[in-house]
C-alpha cells in the first residue's frame, strides 16, 4: 500500500523535474511567404543581408514546404545569449579542394567558439548537430559558389543571469512549509 508520504514525494519529484525542462524554438521558415522574411522572425536578426525564403523543401529532403536560402553572412539572436542545437544544411557547388567546408561558425562575445563541418550531402538537406553547449550570440553561414539551405534551425535561449533551478526552489518552499506544519502540531 503507498502511504501519503511516498505520494508526496513522487509529487514533488514529478513537479520538480517538469519544472526543469526547457522548450527549444524551432525556426521552419514556414509560416511566412518569400517577401516577408524580416528582421527579428524567429528571434534572429540579419536575414534580409544573409538571403530570403522560397525554395521548396520537400524536393530537397527537408521537412515543409519552404527553406531558407543564403551565400554567406551572419546572424544573432534578439535575446542573445543561446545554446545552438543545429539546424538542416545544403551547401550548393562546394569547390572540391574545400572538403570537408566549414559551414556554420558559432561566436559568443566577438570570439568564434565552435564550428560545423558539411561533408557532401548529394540527396538534400542533412541535420548538422552542433555538438556544443556553450553560449552563443552570433551564427556565420557559410554556403558553396551557389548558397547554402538551411531550415528547422534549432535554439534554446537561456537567462544571461544564473536563476536558482526551479525544483530546488520548490522542494526548499515544501521543506519550509514541513517545518512550520511541525512546529503548529506541536
Amino acid at each position: 500500500m503507498v502511504t501519503k508520504k511516498q505520494r508526496l514525494l513522487a509529487s514533488v519529484l514529478t513537479l520538480g523535474l517538469s519544472m526543469s525542462a526547457h522548450a527549444s524554438t524551432v525556426v521552419t521558415f514556414e509560416d511566412i511567404s518569400p517577401n516577408d522574411l524580416t528582421d527579428g522572425y524567429g528571434g534572429i536578426l540579419g536575414w534580409a543581408s544573409l538571403g530570403g525564403v522560397g525554395i521548396a523543401d520537400k524536393d530537397l529532403g527537408g521537412n515543409g514546404l519552404k527553406t531558407f536560402y543564403g551565400h554567406e553572412g551572419m546572424v544573432s539572436f534578439d535575446h542573445s545569449p543561446v545554446v545552438f542545437q543545429g539546424t538542416y544544411y545544403k551547401a550548393y557547388a562546394v569547390p572540391q579542394d574545400e572538403f570537408p567546408l566549414t559551414a556554420i561558425e558559432l561566436w559568443y562575445q566577438g570570439k568564434m567558439v565552435h564550428s560545423l563541418q558539411y561533408l557532401r550531402s548529394p540527396l538534400g538537406l542533412e541535420w548538422l548537430a552542433s555538438d556544443y553547449s556553450g553560449l552563443v550570440d552570433k551564427i556565420y553561414f557559410r554556403g558553396g559558389f551557389e548558397g547554402f539551405s538551411i531550415d528547422d534551425l534549432t535554439y534554446e535561449a537561456v537567462s544571461a543571469v544564473p536563476l536558482p533551478a526551479s525544483w530546488m526552489m520548490f522542494t526548499g518552499g515544501l521543506a519550509v512549509l514541513g517545518f512550520v506544519r511541525r512546529r503548529m502540531s506541536s
